[in-house]
């Protein structure tokens, strides 16, 4: 089994084309070792790197998330799904927030 510090990131309000990145905590609270064997965005602009290697039970391992804003103006919702060897099989993680829109010229 796995617990994550945060399963949703609302990174607020934000200018399009910013970069948002953030750090989801992952703690293998199993009696074996956590894989992650992939995480996947919901869009190619959503870009997540994971621990390759396993995680040993009691530790922890962070998950990178990078979204980027260009052309994503408005409310916006991604999502980046872990393939873990957990009970589930997956796990989701959200980022949520507000693209300002550029100016248009």
């Amino acid at each position: 089994t796995m617990t994550l510090d945060k399963r949703e990131y609302d990174f607020g309000t934000v200018k399009e084309g910013e970069i948002v990145e953030t750090i989801f905590k992952v703690t293998n609270s199993g009696t074996t070792d956590l894989v992650i064997t992939n995480a996947t965005g919901s869009c190619g602009c959503t870009v997540p790197v994971w621990p390759k290697a396993p995680i040993k039970p009691g530790e922890t391992g962070d998950i990178a998330v990078k979204f980027n804003t260009s052309g994503k103006p408005n409310r916006q919702m991604k999502t980046v799904t872990l393939t873990t060897n957990t009970m589930s099989g997956k796990e989701l993680l959200t980022l949520k927030g507000s693209v300002t829109p550029k100016a248009k010229k």
